[in-house]
C-alpha cells in the first residue's frame, strides 16, 4: 500500500509563531472518500490548532491525481512540530520548523 502527503505553506516559510499559516494539502492514496484528520503535536506536548479548513479545493493540476485540501494552520509556540495526517488508509506526517 502506497500513498503520499505533502503540504504547501503558502503564508510564510517558515511558519511564525501565533500567526495563522494558509496551508494546501495534497493528499493521494486508497480510500480517497474519506475527510482527512489533522494533528498538530510540537515541543514538550504542545497542540496547535485548525483555525480553519480541512476544506477541500483544487488548486493544483499535478500527477498523480489526489485530493487537496486547505487549512489554516496555527502554532503557539517555536520549534519542531509535526503535523500529523490521516485521509483513509493514507497516513503522513510533515515536519516543519516554527519560529519567532
Amino acid at each position: 500500500m502506497s500513498g503520499s502527503v505533502w503540504a504547501w505553506f503558502m503564508e510564510s516559510w517558515p511558519p511564525r509563531v501565533g500567526r495563522e499559516d494558509k496551508t494546501v494539502w495534497r493528499i493521494e492514496g486508497p480510500e480517497q472518500q474519506a475527510q482527512p484528520t489533522f494533528t498538530l503535536r510540537g515541543p514538550g506536548g504542545a497542540v496547535g490548532r485548525l483555525d480553519w479548513g480541512p476544506q477541500e479545493q483544487q488548486c493544483l493540476d499535478l500527477e498523480p491525481a489526489g485530493r487537496e485540501f486547505g487549512t489554516g494552520l496555527f502554532f503557539p509556540s517555536p520549534g519542531c512540530w509535526d503535523a500529523h495526517v490521516e485521509l483513509g488508509r493514507t497516513i503522513g506526517d510533515v515536519f516543519v520548523v516554527v519560529v519567532d
